[in-house]
C-alpha cells in the first residue's frame, strides 16, 4: 500500500519520530519530553519490554541493578540483585507509563523514505511524517545461522538462541551449542543439568569474573571510565579486546570437570553426524545456534544511510543524512552504548543534537 502525495500533506508532521521503544528509545523519549518536543515512539511489539520478555526463561543480566538504570528513575531493585529478563521488561513498561511517553505499539516499520526534507514512515498499519528520525531498533534484528555445504538430517532439532526458551524444548540426547558468547555460555550451563552438552567454538572462551575485590566489574569499569571510553581511545581499545569474554565462571568450572565438552568449528554435516574442523565427528539429536544476529535495515530506503555490508552509516549515532540519527548500536560511542547503563548517556547526546 502506497500513500499519495496529497495524503502525506494532510498528516501531522512530528518534530521527532523514534523507531523503537526499547531501552534506548525510552531513554531518548525522557529527554525529548524534557525539551517539550512534539515526538512519538513507534514499536513493533504488542507491549513495551517484549524484546526482553521473549528471550529464554532463565536469562539474568550480569549487570547488577544499579547499572541498569534509565534516566530519571532508577530500577527499583536491591543494589546487589542481578535482574531477570522479566524484571527488566516490566521496568521498561513502567518507565514508559511513569513518564507518560507518547508511543504507539504494533507498528512494524516497512519503509522509511525522505521527500522534500520530510521523513515518511510507513508501518503495516499507518503512515507518519517527521522532520527528524531516530532509529533505536537495537542489535537483535535478524537471527544469524552460518551456511555449510551440507545440512543436518531433518531428524536433528535446530534452534537459534532467539527461539530457545527452556530445556523442555530440547529432546533427549546430545546437544551441540554453536558459539561461546555470553548467551551460548549461559545456555550450555543450563542444559548441562539435563543433557550431554558439547560446545563448538572458534577459539577457547575467555572468562571474566562478575566481581573484583568485592565490587562488580561494572563498578570498576564505570569508576575508571573504561565503559564510556570511545572505541578509538586507549581504554576503548582495551575494552574492544575483551568484547568476546564470557562473564562469570560457571561454564569454566563445567569445562574443567569435563561436564561440557569443547569442540572446534563445524566443517560439514553427514545426516546426524557433525564433522568438525579437526576431523573428528559425532552425532547430535539437537543443535542450538548461539551465533548472534545481523542488521536488517531493508526498510530504510534512503540513499547513503546504509553501507554495502548492511550496517548503518554514522558517527557517534549521527547519520550523514540530515535529520537521521541512531541509538543503541553496539559500540556507537562506547562499550556501554548497547547496554542499559549506557542508554541514558547516549540518549542525552543525541537529544542535544536533535535540539
Amino acid at each position: 500500500m502506497q500513500a499519495t502525495q496529497e495524503s502525506w500533506q494532510t498528516r501531522e508532521i512530528y518534530e521527532v519520530l523514534v523507531i523503537g521503544a526499547g531501552q534506548a528509545g525510552l531513554a531518548l523519549g525522557y529527554y525529548l519530553q524534557q525539551q517539550k518536543k512534539n515526538f512519538l515512539l513507534l514499536d513493533a511489539s504488542p507491549r513495551v519490554g517484549d524484546s526482553w520478555r521473549n528471550r529464554y526463561d532463565s536469562l539474568r543480566l550480569f549487570t547488577p541493578a544499579p547499572y541498569c538504570n534509565l534516566p530519571g528513575w532508577p530500577l527499583p531493585l536491591p543494589k546487589d540483585h542481578y535482574p531477570t529478563k522479566d524484571e527488566i521488561a516490566d521496568y521498561l513498561e513502567q518507565y514508559a507509563q511513569r513518564f507518560q511517553l507518547p508511543l504507539t505499539l504494533e507498528q512494524k516499520v516497512v519503509a522509511l523514505t525522505k521527500t522534500d526534507g520530510i521523513f515518511q514512515v510507513q508501518t503495516q498499519k499507518q503512515f507518519f511524517q517527521a522532520k527528524q528520525i531516530v532509529v533505536a531498533t537495537g542489535q537483535f534484528q535478524r537471527p544469524f545461522v552460518p551456511n555449510y555445504a551440507t545440512n543436518p538430517a531433518d531428524s536433528v532439532l535446530q534452534l537459534h538462541s532467539s527461539q530457545y526458551r527452556n530445556p523442555a524444548q530440547i529432546p533427549t540426547g546430545k546437544v551441540l551449542i554453536v558459539g561461546a558468547g555470553n548467551s551460548g555460555a549461559q545456555l550450555a550451563v543450563e542444559l548441562a543439568q539435563t543433557h550431554e552438552v558439547h560446545l563448538s567454538v572458534k577459539r577457547p572462551p575467555r572468562f571474566y569474573p562478575l566481581q573484583l575485590l568485592g565490587r562488580s566489574v561494572f563498578w570498576w569499569a564505570s569508576k575508571t571510565g573504561a565503559i564510556y571510553a570511545p572505541p578509538t581511545s586507549f581504554l576503548g581499545k582495551k575494552m574492544l579486546k575483551q568484547a568476546d569474554v564470557v562473564y562469570g565462571r560457571e561454564l569454566e568450572v563445567l569445562l574443567q570437570k569435563g561436564v561440557v565438552q569443547l569442540r572446534p568449528e563445524i566443517r560439514a554435516f553427514d545426516q546426524e553426524q557433525v564433522i568438525f574442523q579437526d576431523g573428528t565427528q559425532s552425532s547430535f539429536s539437537s543443535i542450538l545456534w548461539a551465533t548472534g544476529f545481523r542488521p536488517d535495515y531493508n526498510w530504510l530506503q534512503i540513499p547513503g544511510a546504509i553501507a554495502a555490508n548492511g550496517a548503518p552509516v554514522h558517527h557517534n549515532g549521527i547519520s550523514p543524512v540530515a535529520g537521521l540519527f541512531y541509538l543503541g548500536l553496539s559500540w556507537q560511542r562506547s562499550r556501554g552504548s548497547a547496554l542499559l547503563l549506557g542508554a541514558g548517556r547516549d540518549a542525552r547526546y543525541i537529544a542535544e543534537r536533535l535540539a
